[in-house]
């Protein structure tokens, strides 16, 4: 029995020995502990990491994404939320930052941290998703934090950006170094946006998480935080904004973070090349539970739907390859957040079966059987199958 079989087996009996057999209340979480058990899934290694091995030099540094077996709460720790560096980890003094907005702007601004702090207050809770997140890595690189800053479209506006502007390009205060060409560059990471995506995004400059000054290692002092984007383009230890005429295309706008696929054409297969930028319709299976010992009751799938902000319409659970049935969502009073789902997937004859889950949004838009077209990590919001074993 693994550690978390245990620790839920505990769990389990407390709540059993207290009468609380059922929590109807509590949704997903309650699945998990009203006197259920888990079904272990068959494809999780037994030794998965979830931590980098070695001593964490920095609070929160050693985290490669959460456990979905073990997700219950709204959101997540945020020193368990992963973390994804292309260069160093600055090491920011805040007594001496500050954030310009320039380019081809009307206004050219700088700011200190107490000038952003003194800003209008806007509260985000935010499921980000590393654009690499996938089966391969257990989906683990996942998160729903809270984080606390001021507008950016304020920001921009008071900036009076030119009428040819075309691009807001975030720039980090990591840095390392690039080989273009045979020569050697030292850049700075950067990401781009279109102008009306900046403007339009609700996005805000974040000196917070979950009430807290922003971890190093989550872009102390102050970070982008773009709902329903991917990872990559919240860009961390933000330095700079400049509004630019031209299209930027940096290492992690033209070169990576680009996904490669294929599709049908005639009798041909022509590749497209495209930026990773919002995030896709998915759903998870995160856990599958049974009543305990002695309980009647049916097993249950339970999991998390996400997007890009646009709300979940429905999930849909298969079983064995079956006929797709709904599944019962949870209210969704943010959209940039995920949701929660449990279905009844009935008794099942002992031995291994299959669970799968699949998510549509209200534009109609869905998860795809199939990605073997594509030809990159990026943004893989395939339907995830789970093997269990009954």
């Amino acid at each position: 029995m693994t550690a978390l079989s245990r620790r839920s087996a505990v769990q389990q009996i407390i709540l059993v020995g207290a009468g609380l057999t059922t929590l109807p209340e509590l949704g997903w979480a309650g699945f998990q502990l009203a006197g259920r058990e888990l079904v272990p899934f068959e494809d999780f290694p037994e030794d998965f990491a979830f931590k980098r091995p070695g001593a964490e030099t920095l609070p929160g540094g050693n985290a490669l994404g959460i456990d979905l077996r073990e997700q219950t709460a709204p959101k997540t720790v945020v020193s368990d939320t992963f973390i994804v560096s292309h260069y160093n980890t600055p090491q920011v003094d805040a007594a001496s930052w500050s954030l310009k907005v320039d380019g081809a702007v009307g206004r050219p601004l700088v700011f200190s941290l107490a000038e952003i702090r003194r800003r209008p207050r806007i509260d985000k809770t935010v499921t980000f998703e590393c654009g690499g997140n996938r089966d391969g890595v257990m989906h683990r690189m996942l998160s729903t934090v809270t984080w606390t800053g001021c507008s950016l479209t304020s920001v921009l506006e008071e900036a009076r950006p030119g009428k040819d502007v075309l691009e807001a390009i975030f720039w980090g205060s990591d840095q390392g170094e690039e080989t273009i060409r045979g020569r050697k560059y030292q850049m700075h990471f950067a990401r781009s946006m279109s102008l009306p995506d900046a403007l339009g995004a609700d996005a805000i400059l974040a000196y917070e998480a979950d009430g807290q000054p922003l971890p190093i290692v989550h872009g102390f002092p102050v970070r982008l935080v773009v709902p329903g984007w991917y990872g990559v383009s919240n860009v961390k230890w933000l330095e700079r904004i400049e509004l630019s005429p031209r299209r930027y295309m940096g290492r992690f706008m033209g070169r990576d973070y680009v996904t490669i696929a294929g599709r049908q054409v005639g009798d041909t297969i022509e590749y497209t090349e495209t930026s990773v930028t919002r995030i896709l319709v998915k759903s998870l299976v995160a856990r599958v539970s049974r009543p305990a010992a002695g309980l009647a009751g049916s097993l249950t799938a339970s999991g998390i739907a996400y997007g890009d902000g646009t709300p979940i319409q429905r999930v849909d659970v298969q079983v064995d390859g079956g006929a797709w049935k709904p599944a019962r969502l949870d209210s969704q009073p943010n959209p940039f957040a995920w949701t929660f789902w449990t279905a009844d997937i009935g008794p099942l004859a002992p031995g291994p079966h299959t669970v799968a889950s699949r998510a549509f949004d209200r534009t109609g838009r869905t998860q795809p059987a199939d990605l073997s077209m594509k030809q990159s990590n990026w943004e893989n919001n395939a339907i995830w199958t789970r093997k269990i074993r009954v």
